[in-house]
């Protein structure tokens, strides 16, 4: 209903500008904010009185700072239509949409009754199936869709509910009503984003949210995880309760890990779980954990390769089966995907009668299934007005006004084909809200995503949602599907709400644990790649920054450059040939380090190499804290978004802040993260990988190297960070001997593989060791055999490396393999121990313990 519309009386400005001037309402179509041009409606005149005093660049700073706090948080969301599968940054507009506590109420009522309408027809379709039988839904339309899983017929327990969480699609017409596009049960993504939506705009723009009179969104967030512990039919009093995520890739990965962490909940993938004895088991450290309850995001089909989709690498094998013995509950139910069939929409008015004595509050634009002869006959004779949906996941539409009349004819021809996979609806204009555009409020069209979970017998609606707005270039259905642009949706409220927190005193009892043995395996092997690959990022810009260095020197003081090759040769990148002169040569130098760091799809670049720390770091996130992925996320600016034109000496200055940032970022995990079986994979894949990479410097500056002597040497001191240090000890030139005692022997210098290798050594000896052996484990036997070799070599055969002899350089050749060698079995005796899970009895070795 239209309401009641009040003049727009901003406060005066210096500039006699305010943030309406110039502001355009639609000539057709409803405006959220004002009924007629510079009227505003009633319950937008405090919060643009606000902004009004605020200003425009005001605003927009405060927008700017949005904008950051988001990218800092690491708030993205993945589109499938990028062919890099970048992760786009969630963009946010300042200026919230505004509803009445009034029409809340009617829509939530709405909203919950239209969730127990669908709960009820899911129950009827996977039993009785009587809306089926009695007529009052065609058969084709359900058996036809994929959503409809005859796997999950009686699957769930009596009593049970299916439908626990439910996301609803909505967007108002031109005559102010609130109407349904759609319905989301599989994994509706949206209410993390909402969450975060609201506490960045609040840190942002702090006075005007303490002050508003807005309904809090974390009471709804209190009662879906109460549902959560709820159905849990094991372990009621403390119930374990895990995000079931198609992982890393998943366009709404943020919010799957944010969920998690708000609602203290296990984030797991397929991977992970194991069904035994009926029940579904997290692989952890210390064994296999029950999984009482699971909040998925995963599609129906791919939850169950055993029974549903064989091919789905997402799913768990038995989960079907342990769900039908009541061993595990899922928030939804298997065979949801039913309820999102577009087609529904033309019947639930009649089931709504039918299953629920009611009449239909919500309604959806007036729809035709083209299955019926007469529907499909007023479809086709009006294709040129109506939009033309496939009723399949995922499945196209046409709109009759934006298609030619050759595309009309095929169209109509597909209808004739297969009439049952099509409806024709009446087309909806959303209504337009105000988006800050430089400084100005301009008009775009907006839709909406409510949420509602289980509460006791009925449900509970979400104070607000997701509002989505087009950026004015794309359609609006191209800007939902590419992410566009959200807004933190208001429902407002009599007077300021007081702020609750899910962060709540226990007075009951807890178990306190500190070894980590609970720690999936999943993530203990991405926190020893993450490791791995932020030590391998660091080399290999310490590298970069060397031979910069060293190109410059060239540059101004004509030195000798052929210490460059050897630099190039440990990039692994081909050295150039010989140039016509010493220019040219200098520009084909030049051309192949920059590669490194602006081509993205270069194998050994610096943006490939942290694509690999993004992913492993992406999934345990929860285990990382809030500074460390701060720092993560300004590493991925610095590095995927580097300067256009840069020469040598800003490639050279950009690599120095890359590592400042680095050690910071591995700083911090050394400082916040506890020490225990999480932080020790980590600490191993980093030691480990400093180890490798160490014995591969020391080879090539000492056995391998196109130009061996002085200038290499310093240049090994000066990757590893260690000239000063030698200096300050020898005070004399360098000398090998003395090199490899600093960066080989010495157990006090962090840069040396003695001092790597004691402490993976004291690392791999606190790991939890599955099984009660008391025999050595591999990984312990491959350190040791490392360690026994360093500590067994004949220095003194060593020490005439100065002396250019060929024995003693075979006799570190023989030294540097022979450590080498056990490490790079160290990873393949890690992953065997603990990041698989063996179905077959692992070969007892008979060791000396």
């Amino acid at each position: 209903m239209i309401e009641a519309s009040v003049a727009c009386q901003p406060p005066a400005k210096p500039t006699g500008e305010t943030l309406l001037d110039g502001y355009l309402r639609a000539d057709s179509g409803y405006d959220e904010m004002c009924s007629a041009p510079g009227v505003l409606r009633p319950h937008w005149r405090d919060l643009m009185q606000s902004l009004e005093e605020l200003g425009g660049r005001e605003l927009e700073r405060r927008h700017t700072e949005v904008q950051r706090l988001l990218q800092a948080d690491g708030v993205t969301y993945t589109t499938f239509d990028d062919p890099r599968g970048s992760h786009r940054h969630w963009l946010v507009d300042p200026i919230p949409l505004l509803m009445t506590g009034e029409e809340w109420e009617t829509l939530a009522a709405g909203l919950a009754q239209r969730s127990r309408l669908l709960n009820a027809l899911l129950a009827d379709l996977y039993s009785q199936r009587l809306s089926i039988r009695q007529g009052w839904l065609p058969p084709e339309l359900i058996y036809a869709h994929p959503g409809f899983l005859p796997p999950c017929h009686q699957s769930l327990p009596a009593g049970c509910r299916w439908l626990i969480f439910h996301g609803v699609d909505l967007a108002r017409g031109p005559d102010g009503v609130i109407q349904v596009q759609g319905d989301r049960a599989q994994s509706p993504s949206g209410a993390g984003y909402t969450l975060e939506n609201r506490i960045i705009l609040a840190r942002a723009m702090p006075m005007l949210y303490r002050d508003a009179p807005l309904r809090r969104l974390a009471s709804f967030l209190e009662t879906e995880r109460t549902t959560l512990a709820g159905l849990a039919r094991h372990n009621p009093d403390n119930p374990h309760v895990a995000l079931l995520t198609p992982g890393p890739n998943n366009p709404a990965y943020f919010e799957h890990a944010y969920l998690a962490n708000y609602l203290s909940l296990s984030l797991v993938e397929g991977e992970d779980l194991v069904v035994r004895d009926g029940r579904v088991w997290l692989k952890t450290l210390g064994g296999l954990r029950p999984v009482d309850v699971m909040l998925r995001r995963v599609t129906d089909s791919l939850c169950d390769p055993l029974e549903l989709r064989g091919n789905s690498l997402l799913g768990v094998p038995g989960l079907l089966q342990a769900v039908r013995g009541g061993h595990v509950a899922l928030a939804n139910a298997l065979g949801c995907g039913i309820i999102e069939n577009p087609g529904l929409a033309a019947f639930l008015p009649l089931l709504c009668r039918q299953l629920l004595g009611e009449d239909l509050q919500l309604l959806a634009p007036p729809t035709w299934w083209c299955g019926d002869p007469t529907s499909r006959s007023h479809v086709l004779a009006n294709l040129e007005r109506l939009i033309v949906r496939s009723i399949l996941p995922n499945g196209p539409h046409w709109e009759g006004t934006q298609i030619s009349q050759t595309a009309r004819a095929r169209l109509a021809d597909r209808i004739k084909a297969t009439p049952h996979l099509f409806i024709g609806q009446e087309p909806l204009s959303p209504s337009a809200a105000p988006v800050l555009e430089e400084g100005r409020l301009v008009a775009r069209p907006v839709t909406l995503r409510g949420f509602v979970v289980a509460e006791n017998d009925g449900y509970r609606v979400m104070p607000g949602g997701l509002a989505r707005v087009s950026t004015g270039l794309d359609t609006l259905q191209d800007a939902l599907r590419k992410g566009g642009i959200s807004k933190d949706w208001w429902v407002l409220a009599p007077t300021p709400q007081r702020h609750v927190s899910l962060l709540r005193q226990s007075y009951g009892p807890v178990v306190v644990t500190r070894d980590g043995s609970d720690l999936p395996s999943r993530v203990a092997d991405n926190l020893y790649w993450m490791g791995r690959y932020v030590e391998r990022l660091d080399n290999t810009a310490r590298l970069l920054r060397e031979a910069f260095g060293r190109l410059l020197e060239w540059e101004q003081d004509n030195t000798d450059e052929r210490c460059l090759d050897d630099l190039l040769d440990a990039l692994e990148i081909p050295v150039p040939p010989v140039a016509e002169s010493p220019r040219a040569r200098f520009f084909a130098l030049r051309q192949e380090l920059l590669n490194l760091i602006t081509d993205p799809d270069h194998p050994d670049g610096l943006q490939g190499m942290f694509n690999d720390l993004l992913r492993t770091g992406r999934a345990v996130r929860n285990h990382l804290g809030d500074d460390g992925w701060r720092l993560l996320n300004q590493l991925q600016q610095r590095i995927q978004e580097p300067p256009q034109g840069l020469g040598a000496r800003q490639a050279r200055e950009l690599l120095e802040e890359d590592l400042m940032v680095t050690a910071a970022f591995c700083g911090l995990n050394n400082e916040t993260m506890p020490h225990h079986q999480g932080w020790l994979f980590l600490d191993i894949g980093r030691y480990l990988e400093r180890a490798l990479r160490t014995l591969d410097l020391f080879k090539l500056a000492f056995i391998t190297a196109r130009n061996p002597g002085l200038p290499l040497w310093e240049v090994v001191l000066t990757i590893t960070d260690n000239l000063t240090a030698y200096r300050r000890r020898y005070r004399s030139a360098l000398h090998p001997t003395a090199i490899i005692d600093l960066l080989l022997f010495d157990e006090g210098n962090p840069r040396a593989v003695g001092y790597q290798l004691r402490r993976l050594q004291r690392n791999i000896g606190r790991l939890r060791q599955p099984g009660n052996s008391s025999y050595r484990s591999a990984e312990e036997r491959l350190i040791l055999e490392a360690i026994t070799r360093l500590q067994l070599a004949d220095i003194e055969a060593l020490a005439t490396l100065s002396h250019d002899s060929t024995a003693s350089s075979a006799e570190l050749t023989l030294l540097l393999d022979d450590i080498h060698a056990p490490l790079s079995q160290l990873s393949d005796a890690l992953t065997h121990s603990h990041f698989s899970h063996a179905e077959v009895p692992r070969q007892l070795i008979t060791m000396q313990p």
